[in-house]
């Protein structure tokens, strides 16, 4: 397929890049439209999607689409940081290509002009899912979890520190659940700068290289993950799936839509509070092979059935059996 994917890019979740980076290696074409890429791109957000001079966003995407003439576009978050004014001339032109929405995180009913210029919207969380319903948005919806990319495959494998380590930002709900873990964990990000209250865990308040990402979690035993409590209800995040790519476990916080995407205790290890986490770490500690094991399982898991290449597959089947779009590649062009 031709692939046409639109977000932000260069950020530490990697929510563009890895997708594209995951489909090309699988063989499809694929362009990436980035809203926010540089300082100069952010410096002109809001001229770019100012309608007082005619929304240059919403023109540029659609030169883009005509030039490129995709199959299938996708874009990432679009709920949340974009007016639905950039994305109604795309979804008037005719002869365009299906479009797809992937939402990540919580949203409200003022959602609804966006959600209605797509063909389909697709959730990472089940419980966005009840919510799309239950505002009675019109368009088409599915559940369709995040997911990793294979490009990390091939970094090297060194000592792994015993620590579990965990790459986010710090909010109070993280902050209050550390403040509760004995057992050390290793903080990285610039949001963890402030240790009071969390001297018992390591931390190191850089700002992380997305492409970085896999060499840490390829130096530590273990991937922690906590929820951000105001953007999840039931799913999950790229912590869920990235770290397996290089044989990394994660201890991940209970949540409803887990046990659809991996088996608890064989793939993943699952806490429901502080003293349950404490005593994970503690565990994998002493018994460094069962994490390996974990790891292992998880890693074929991920590389069978959680790799961004399924999820756009799924997408590119869900529009094509609802709207009749060709499913060959190249099989459709923007006029």
């Amino acid at each position: 397929m031709r692939l046409l994917l639109f977000g932000k890019t260069n950020n530490v979740a990697r929510l563009v890049e890895d997708p594209a980076e995951d489909l090309r290696l699988a063989g499809h074409e694929v362009r990436v439209f980035p809203y926010r890429g540089s300082g100069l791109t952010k410096r002109l957000e809001p001229l770019l999607v100012s309608e007082r001079l005619g929304v240059p966003l919403a023109a540029l995407l659609r030169r883009a689409v005509r030039r490129f003439a995709p199959d299938l576009v996708v874009a990432f978050g679009p709920f949340h940081w974009l007016p639905p004014a950039v994305f109604a001339p795309l979804a008037a032109m005719r002869g365009r290509p299906p479009m797809v929405a992937w939402i990540g995180d919580r949203f409200g009913a003022e959602a609804a002009a966006a959600a209605g210029l797509f063909d389909l919207v697709a959730y990472t969380d089940s419980g966005f899912l009840a919510l799309h319903r239950s505002f009675g948005f019109p368009t088409e919806s599915l559940f369709l979890p995040l997911a990793a990319t294979r490009g990390a495959v091939a970094v090297a494998h060194g000592p792994r520190s015993d620590c579990p380590v965990f790459v986010a930002s710090a909010t109070l709900g993280r902050r209050a659940l550390l403040t509760a873990v004995h057992e050390p964990v290793v903080l990285i990000g610039p949001d963890w700068r402030d240790g009071e209250g969390i001297e018992q865990h390591a931390r190191d308040p850089r700002r992380v290289d997305g492409a970085g990402l896999a060499g840490i979690y390829a130096s530590h035993a273990a991937a922690l993950n906590i929820r951000h409590e105001r953007n999840v209800i039931a799913g999950l995040n790229q912590r869920h799936f990235a770290p397996y790519v290089v044989g990394t476990p994660a201890i991940a916080d209970a949540q409803s839509d887990l046990p659809g995407c991996f088996e608890p205790e064989r793939e993943i290890f699952v806490y429901r509070d502080a003293g349950d986490l404490d005593a994970t770490i503690a565990r994998l500690r002493r018994e460094p092979e069962r994490a390996r094991m974990v790891g292992d399982a998880g890693r074929r898991r991920v590389l069978a059935e959680h790799l961004y290449a399924n999820r756009i597959a799924a997408m590119a089947r869900a529009v094509g059996v609802r709207a009749g779009y060709p499913r060959a590649a190249n099989s459709r062009r923007a006029r």
